[in-house]
């Protein structure tokens, strides 16, 4: 039996060493094939073309074959990417969009070189380097005007309300993107805002809640709404601020299984003692899945929203020469209690979301939890779709336009309110741009939303995207929902308890 065994192991051995050599063969003979048609057309096509552009086409045109997560990077996508890793690059501290043609300040980061010297929102940048910036797509002028810490740029700006340009020369200084962009304690309960997940996010998070906590909060919310997710590692440190050692977060699988691997718990401090509420929507995706999946199967938090987004997939960046980068999706996500993160295409037989097969699995203490793709929160909230007119305002970016008009002729402060006049000036405002409004489309419900959004962008412009929260958490459906939900059921289990009732209610 013995020599049986070794006899089969070296015939397996040589059938596999066999077919490597097919294999290899076969690629190295799709490689010739490839290297004679990129040949006949460097030397026999109508127009001169150079190979790079022809092998830039070929690696993208083989990558669409795969999944859309699988992308090939130039040297600028490279750059963006390691700084959307690392959450700082060296530049001016703004934040830019096109607007009427020409690069526009959306908002400045707070000190930084752009916050110090007094660039606004709604500041047009016309020219940088006494070159016109008109037509400029956002990559170009962004490119200009990232540089090395310490070096300088000259820009002129145009700015609402005043006949001069206004003329920059800004030295560049190191800028940290803030992955935490907003907290607050609201009726006793902590909420934070975490809109990415990058190097420091667990370092900043871990600070604000124990400050939350030295103040006595009887619960917290963490906002991962629209959070595209980040690094693996910041997902894991997060998660282990509410997760005692050694518990499961993730863990990967792919085809070659000596990568997969298990991310587990290493706290030290755990934050607990109250309950905790994690909100999502369709645009939470990746760390914010992990983080949000993690907490659900082990019952440390309570899921609000609508179902996530669904990318459960794991890329592995291959550096290419010295101008770009090759990210490939390798693995896929599995919670602790064993859900795919990933949510596949849907067949094209299957057209409603409804129609996906929906696994049950179970959390650590016995709850159902749903696969299928995403995380499904344990209480789903449906929120009003946007009217024709929302849309366009939102679109078009009416509020923001007209924050940058009012704000130029008016005085504005933290007081500041949408009075019957200052609605009927952004009526007459809305006449005069692209949007298609009937005096019937001003009913009681899109005058509510244009007020709300008006007061967002006056405060955005004013004190910068926490402005934005200043000005509509409290009117924020959700976030009122959760607030009930604190008072009428104050610890976890009761909300477990809430949440089963406000299902079945629903479902009478």
């Amino acid at each position: 039996m013995v020599l049986l065994a070794v006899v089969t192991a070296a015939a397996l051995y040589v059938w596999a060493e066999d077919r490597r050599e097919q294999k290899n063969e076969a690629i190295l003979e799709d490689i010739d094939r490839f290297g004679y048609v990129l040949g006949r057309i460097i030397d026999f096509y109508v127009d001169e073309i150079g190979s790079e552009e022809l092998i830039d086409s070929a690696i993208r045109g083989m990558l669409k074959e795969l999944d859309p997560h699988s992308v090939y990077l130039n040297k600028q996508q490279w750059e963006n990417l390691m700084i959307d890793t690392r959450g700082e690059f060296g530049g001016l501290g703004i934040t830019i969009s096109i607007r009427d043609d020409f690069p526009t300040v959306i908002s400045p980061i707070e000190d930084t070189p752009a916050y110090r010297l007094g660039i606004q929102a709604g500041d047009r940048i016309v020219e940088i380097e006494k070159e016109s910036t008109n037509g400029w797509s956002s990559d170009e002028a962004v490119s200009k005007l990232r540089g090395p810490p310490g070096t300088q740029v000259n820009i002129t700006i145009a700015r609402e309300g005043l006949e001069d340009s206004l003329y920059f020369a800004i030295t560049r200084d190191v800028i940290t993107v803030p992955s935490i962009t907003f907290w607050d304690t609201i009726e006793e309960v902590g909420y934070i805002r975490v809109s990415r997940f990058a190097e420091r996010t667990a370092r900043d998070l871990d600070e604000i809640v124990t400050e939350l906590e030295k103040e006595g909060v009887k619960g917290l919310i963490l906002d991962l709404r629209s959070n595209p997710g980040g690094l693996l590692d910041a997902a894991r440190e997060v998660s282990e601020l509410f997760l005692e050692r050694d518990k499961l977060i993730v863990y990967t699988e792919g085809r070659i299984t000596s990568n997969n691997q298990k991310f587990r718990s290493r706290s030290r401090k755990v934050h607990d003692g109250y309950p905790i509420v994690i909100l999502v929507n369709g645009a939470s995706a990746s760390a914010s899945e992990i983080v949000a999946g993690a907490l659900q199967d082990w019952d440390k938090a309570i899921i609000i929203g609508q179902p996530t987004f669904g990318k459960g997939s794991v890329q592995t960046v291959f550096k290419v020469g010295d101008e770009g980068a090759l990210k490939l999706t390798t693995m896929k996500y599995y919670t602790p209690s064993g859900r795919s993160i990933h949510r596949d295409e849907l067949d094209e037989d299957v057209e409603q979301e409804s129609q996906r097969e929906v696994e049950e699995f179970y959390t650590h203490g016995g709850r159902i939890v749903y696969g299928g793709g995403g995380i499904t929160p344990d209480w789903e909230i449906e929120l009003p779709e946007f009217t024709d007119l929302q849309r366009q305002l939102e679109l078009k970016l009416i509020f923001f336009s007209f924050a940058v008009h009012y704000s130029a002729y008016h005085n504005v402060d933290e007081d500041f309110e949408v009075t019957d006049e200052v609605l009927t000036e952004f009526i007459d405002f809305v006449k005069e741009k692209d949007v298609e409004v009937k005096k019937e489309d001003w009913d009681e419900e899109n005058i509510e939303y244009a007020k709300l959004g008006i007061k967002r962008e006056i405060f955005r412009k004013m004190f910068g995207a926490r402005g934005a929260f200043m000005a509509t958490l409290r009117k924020d459906e959700e976030i009122n929902e959760v607030l009930n939900m604190f008072v009428q059921a104050p610890s976890l289990t009761e909300m477990f308890a809430y949440v089963e009732q406000q299902k079945h209610e629903k479902a009478e």
